[in-house]
């Protein structure tokens, strides 16, 4: 099962890659029109992965000037992880990102506008956590039970930088994969550190990387 999965994931992962080298012929680079709006489907496919998240995230860019393109993402992330004899934590909340991306690509094929760029964000994430019947294991002393953390409303800021590709699968349909390595630059004030933070990732770390698998369509003007 893991090996059909892994082979799956690799599928996706490449399909946008194979898409944008099927013409090698030479074509300038045109001005795309109008915005792409786009969803992310690893983020959908959050609960078949960890059965314990959930969420959603959606993007839009548009072509500001030459190779140039500004982006705007924005998303919702909840936690449910209960462990039935040590704790039952909760998490919910919603972030947004704003960004540029610059297409490498100095040709494209003809009547597409695939992108092969980089990029970075500054996202901030705005949410709640709080835990409930958390159990401290016997070890020299008795298990102590009952323990909690209130429900706390938290902020995070980070800044990300992205390496990806769009590519026109379909006339206006664009199939897309991008990587990025995250900075958190203002960690959330609290000394229960968060399980995960909406759009960013694992609260304990300083640095993470992530990935987005999207679907967009560009909407004409």
């Amino acid at each position: 099962m893991q090996k059909i999965s892994g082979f799956i994931i690799s599928a996706l992962l490449l399909l946008p890659l194979w898409c944008s080298a099927q013409d090698t012929t030479r074509y300038p680079i045109n001005d795309m029109k109008g915005v792409r709006v786009g969803i992310d489907l690893s983020k959908l496919a959050l609960p078949l992965i960890y059965s314990d998240r959930t969420g959603f995230e959606a993007s839009v860019d548009a072509h500001i000037k030459k190779n140039f393109f500004a982006v705007a993402e924005a998303g919702w992330l909840r936690v449910d992880l209960k462990n039935d004899t040590a704790y039952h934590y909760k998490a919910n909340g919603f972030y947004g990102k704003l960004g540029i991306d610059y297409n490498l690509l100095k040709s494209r094929r003809p009547y597409s506008n695939d992108l092969l760029y980089a990029g970075f964000r500054y996202g901030m994430s705005g949410f709640w956590h709080k835990a409930d019947g958390i159990t401290i294991p016997k070890q020299y002393w008795p298990a102590v039970h009952e323990q909690h953390i209130d429900q706390t409303r938290l902020t995070a800021h980070w800044i990300e930088f992205v390496m990806g590709v769009k590519a026109e699968v379909l006339k206006n349909f664009y199939l897309g994969v991008s990587f990025r390595g995250k900075f958190l630059i203002v960690k959330p004030k609290d000394s229960s550190k968060p399980y995960q933070i909406p759009g960013y990732g694992k609260g304990t770390s300083s640095f993470v990387i992530g990935m987005n698998y999207c679907v967009s369509y560009n909407i004409h003007f």
